[in-house]
C-alpha cells in the first residue's frame, strides 16, 4: 500500500468515527440539556465536512495532468488546507465568543451524562488525531525532508481541536459534579480556543501564500546561484513558488554574455538546474536570451 492509499484509508476511517460521534453527541446533548455538548456536536459535524474535503484533495492530488488541468491537481493539498484552516479559525472564534457569553450567563447541565459523552468523544478524537499525525510523520520520512503535508496537517489540527475541547468539557463536567464550578467549562473552552487559533494561523498563512503563488524563500540566494556561472550576464523575471508541500517551482529569463550554440545552452541550463535542485527546487524553467534580444525585447516586462 503506497502513501496516498494509506492517507485515503486513514481519512475514511476518521470520517466514519466522527459521523458516529456527531450522532452520539447530539443525542447526549439533548438528553442532558448541555449546550456545550451540542456545540461540540456541531463543531464535529463541521469537521466531518473538513475531513471529506481533505479526502477529496488526497484523491485528486494523485491524478495526472491532462489537456484541461495542465498542471494537474497539485494545488489540491493547499486548497484543502486553506479551506479547512479558515473554517477551523471561524469555528474556534464562534466557540470563543459563546464561551465568553456562557461565562457570564452559566446554565445548569447534567454532569454525569456530559462526562461520559465527552470522554467517549475524547477517545475517538484522540485516536483520530493519532492516526492523522502518524500519517504526516510517514509523509515526512517518505520524502526525506521536513516538508509536511499541509492537507493532512489541517485535518490533524481539526481532530486535535476536537480532542482538547472534549477534554475541557470532561474536566468541566467533573468539576461541576463535585464542586459545582460551572464557570470552569467556559474558562477551559476559552483557553483551548485561543490555543487552536494560534496553532492554525501559520497553516492558514502558508496555504494562502501557496495558492497566491507567493514566494516565501530567499530569492536572492537563488539569484546568486544563477549569476555565479561565468556565461551568465544577467537575469530577470525570476519567479519562485511552492504549489504543494512536496514541490518547489521556479522560472527565470537568463541573458548570456555570448552567442552560444543550442547544445551549449542545454548543457549550461542543466548545470544550473542541478545546482538549484540541490537547494530543493523540483522544477525550474529557463528561458535563455542573447544580449541583443534582451535589449530589443518589448514584452519581457510583461512576464
Amino acid at each position: 500500500m503506497n502513501l496516498h492509499e494509506k492517507k485515503n484509508k486513514i481519512l475514511k476511517k476518521v470520517i466514519f468515527l466522527n459521523i458516529f460521534l456527531v450522532v452520539a453527541e447530539i443525542f447526549a446533548g439533548i438528553y442532558s440539556g448541555s449546550m456545550a455538548l451540542l456545540a461540540d456536536a456541531l463543531h464535529n459535524l463541521g469537521d466531518v465536512l473538513a475531513l471529506f474535503i481533505s479526502l477529496v484533495a488526497v484523491v485528486y492530488g494523485t491524478k495526472k495532468a491532462d489537456d484541461f488541468m495542465t498542471f494537474g491537481y497539485i494545488k489540491a493539498e493547499m486548497m484543502a488546507a486553506f479551506v479547512n484552516s479558515i473554517f477551523l479559525v471561524i469555528t474556534m472564534l464562534f466557540i470563543l465568543l459563546e464561551s465568553i457569553e456562557r461565562l457570564f450567563t452559566p446554565n445548569s447541565i447534567d454532569a454525569p451524562v456530559v462526562i461520559v459523552a465527552s470522554l467517549v468523544a475524547l477517545l475517538i478524537n484522540g485516536f483520530s488525531s493519532w492516526l492523522l499525525g502518524r500519517s504526516n510523520i510517514e509523509h515526512e520520512h517518505h520524502h526525506h525532508h521536513d516538508h509536511e503535508d499541509m492537507n493532512m496537517k489541517s485535518a490533524y489540527l481539526h481532530m486535535l481541536s476536537d480532542a482538547v475541547i472534549s477534554f475541557s468539557v470532561a474536566v468541566g463536567g467533573v468539576l461541576i459534579y463535585f464542586f459545582g464550578i460551572v464557570a470552569i467549562d467556559s474558562i477551559l473552552s476559552i483557553l483551548f480556543s485561543i490555543y487552536i487559533i494560534l496553532e492554525t494561523y501559520p497553516l492558514l498563512k502558508k496555504s494562502f501564500y501557496s495558492l497566491m503563488d507567493s514566494n516565501v524563500d530567499d530569492i536572492k540566494e537563488v539569484e546568486a546561484i544563477i549569476l555565479c556561472f561565468d556565461e551568465v550576464l544577467s537575469i530577470h523575471d525570476l519567479h519562485l513558488y511552492r504549489p504543494s508541500s512536496r514541490e518547489f517551482y521556479g522560472s527565470v529569463h537568463i541573458v548570456f554574455k555570448n552567442d552560444l550554440l543550442l547544445s551549449e545552452v542545454d548543457k549550461l541550463s542543466n548545470l544550473i538546474r542541478e545546482r538549484l535542485c540541490d537547494e530543493g527546487i523540483t522544477h525550474f524553467v529557463i528561458q535563455p536570451e542573447s544580449v541583443e534580444f534582451a535589449k530589443n525585447s518589448t514584452c519581457s516586462a510583461l512576464h
